[in-house]
């Protein structure tokens, strides 16, 4: 068993997935595919 890089619930070996270098449940997998991360440009605080 191995824990989820981004949520910490425990998966086992075979249901870990490698996300952006992390070890990530589906879970978590699945949001990061579905919601990508944020840009800079689209920051409201960043200096344009």
């Amino acid at each position: 068993m191995s824990k989820c890089k981004k949520c910490g619930v425990e998966v086992s070996f075979e249901d870990l997935y490698v996300d952006h270098g992390l070890q990530v449940c589906e879970d978590c997998k699945m949001k990061s595919a579905v919601s990508p991360p944020e840009s800079c440009a689209n920051r409201p605080n960043m200096i344009k």
